[in-house]
This record gives C-alpha cells, structure tokens and sequence, in this order.
C-alpha cells in the first residue's frame, strides 16, 4: 500500500510540474505578444529656431517628459530651423492638420486673434519671474481655449527671451533715439504700434530673413532676444544691443485641435502636463541661456548698454493698453491680474 502510495505521489508531482511549466510557456508568448502589439502613436512637431534657442530646448524636454509619461507609446518627432516653414506657416499647417504640432511665436497668431498679443503688452511682463506666474494663471487658460476657434488646442508656452532693441545706427538710451531707425519687427500690428509709439520705424520681416536684411541694410535694426542674436548670428551684422526690456517673446506650444481630441483622455493628459513641466524646465534655464548669448555677442565686439530709466518709455506707450483692453474681456482680465502680479 505503501508503494502504491509512492507511485500516486510521483504521478501527482510529475503532473504539476507539467502544468506549471505549460503556463509559464503560455505567459511567456502572451507577454511577449502583448509587447509586440503595443501601438505607438508619432506626433510631428515643427519650429522656426535653431537648436540652441529655447523653443528648441524646451521642445526637446516636452518630448523626453511625453515619451517617459507614455512609456515610450507616445513620440514626438521635432523639426527644428523652419525645415517645415517658417512661423506662419507652421501655424497654418498645425491648424490645416498638415502637422501635427508647433512651437510658433505668439505673434504670427495677431492676424487671426489679438490674444496671444495680451504677452507682449509693452513692459506688462518685464521680468522672467513675472511672466511665468502669468503664465499659470486662470486668466492664461482663458486665453488658451480663445485659440480654438482657429483649430488650435493651446498646450501651453514656451518663453523664447525678453525682447531688445539692436541696430547699426546707434545705442538707445532714450525714446528720441529711435527716430529715423528702420526697425524689423516680428508681423504683428500690436508689435509695429509699440515701435511706433516708441519713435522708431518699424517694418514687419519673416524671421528667416534677418541676417539678410541686416546685412544688406535694408533694416538698420530688429526688436529681438538675444538668443536669437547669438542661435542665428546676428552679432555678425550688428553693432549695438541696447537693453530694453520691451516684452517677452512666448512661443505657443500647440496641436491640431480635430488631432487633439482624437486622442483618449489620458494621452490628452499627458500632452498638457508634459507642457506644463517643460516650460517649468526652460524657466530653470533661461538666465543662463541668456547670459551666455550676452558674453557671445560682447565677445564678438557688439556694443551693449543698459538703460537707466525706463519711465520715458512707459510713458510713449500707456496709450496702447487702452486700445488691446478695451478688444476682448479677457485681455482686460489678463492685464488686471498681471499688474497685480510682484
């Protein structure tokens, strides 16, 4: 009986042990199936800069947090340096569905709305520290659904530097020392209004053409960053720098809308909190972005000057905030709550 008991006992263990092998096989070919079937969704995002300016970094993070937060389902493909279009056109694009997403400057966006340009209200945003607590305000998330009649989904800002004024006239130190000077400034009405009102002669010119018309003289100067100076050159065809803190230039990170809401909840998620953490990141480094332009463009014997009185220019432009407040209730509610802001 005993023996009998033993044989039982050897069958019973020989079984066990073949089903556990079994479905471990099974698991094995199902796991390795599941990662096979895993779908993985590209998302094309365009840019005018180059490499080294901060829609570019800050780009560059949003795709690593998306990718990291998606576990490697979602991926953002980027293409850097107008290699898809200029500004406009990557604005055109994103809102046709040609692509998918963009980093475009906000004022490229003045020809279809005027809420982008609240940001660049001269002087209303003067420092980074300010600006960025704008940026997550009630007020901004208004300004970002406005943006959906054009089939644009606003996901959030990129700040590409504050706006100065370089020329090859003369360094500025007043108002009065812009009369005469052929300014490019970005395609924008709120932007030509500011350099008028400040004195100067401004003429709207694609970004890609700068270098160009600086060097041909066909402009004597630009409102610009000085990233842009420094990632496009410019140093090379310029003589003076002169810091006015005139605004910032914020960059729209966007998606087609009829794309965005295609995509599940989660994904969507995904996409605006990636946002929000990269312009976090690009806040980290805009000092030291902006600084080392600043040595660059020194080094290459451009001479910058500070301005120790801000009032005169305050005061040639107050009639503008007049106008811009008085075109949408939202507007009003942004420069009410950023003049508040310390």
């Amino acid at each position: 009986m005993k023996s009998f008991e033993k044989v039982v006992a050897l069958v019973l263990c020989f079984m066990l042990t073949l089903s556990l092998a079994a479905s471990g096989q099974q698991n094995q070919q199902t796991q390795g199936s599941d990662s096979k079937n895993i779908s993985t969704m590209t998302l094309k995002l365009a840019h005018a800069t180059q490499t080294t300016h901060p829609y570019h970094i800050a780009a560059v993070k949003f795709a690593e947090l998306v990718s990291s937060k998606s576990n490697g389902r979602l991926i953002i493909e980027i293409y850097p340096s107008r290699m898809l279009g200029d500004d406009g056109e990557i604005a055109e694009q994103i809102m046709n569905g040609t692509i998918d997403m963009g980093v475009i400057a906000g004022t490229v966006l003045s020809k279809y709305t005027p809420l982008l340009d609240t940001l660049q209200l001269p002087f209303l945003l003067n420092s980074y520290d300010k600006e960025f607590k704008a940026l997550k305000s009630n007020e901004m998330k208004e300004i970002l659904l406005g943006l959906e009649p054009f089939n644009l989904k606003g996901l959030g800002i990129f700040e590409g530097g504050m706006r100065y004024i370089a020329n090859n006239v003369r360094p500025i130190n007043k108002p009065d020392d812009l009369k005469g000077i052929k300014l490019r400034v970005a395609p924008s009405n709120l932007l030509l209004e500011n350099l008028k009102a400040l004195g100067a002669n401004p003429t709207p010119m694609a970004y890609g053409e700068l270098y160009s018309g600086l060097q041909t003289k066909v402009i004597d100067g630009e409102e610009i960053n000085l990233t842009s100076i420094y990632s496009e050159k410019h140093y090379e065809v310029l003589k003076y720098v002169s810091l006015v803190p005139l605004f910032p230039f914020p960059g729209l990170c966007a998606i087609n809308l009829q794309k965005f809401n295609k995509l599940n909840l989660e994904d969507q998620r995904i996409l605006e909190e990636a946002s929000n953490e990269a312009l976090d990141y690009i806040k980290t480094q805009l000092d030291q972005i902006d600084a080392k332009a600043l040595q660059t463009i020194k080094e290459m014997n451009v001479q910058v000057n500070e301005i120790a009185d801000l009032n005169p220019f305050l005061e040639k432009t107050k009639v503008i905030y007049d106008t811009y407040t008085a075109k949408d209730p939202r507007i009003k509610n942004f420069v009410e709550m950023a003049n508040n802001l310390k």
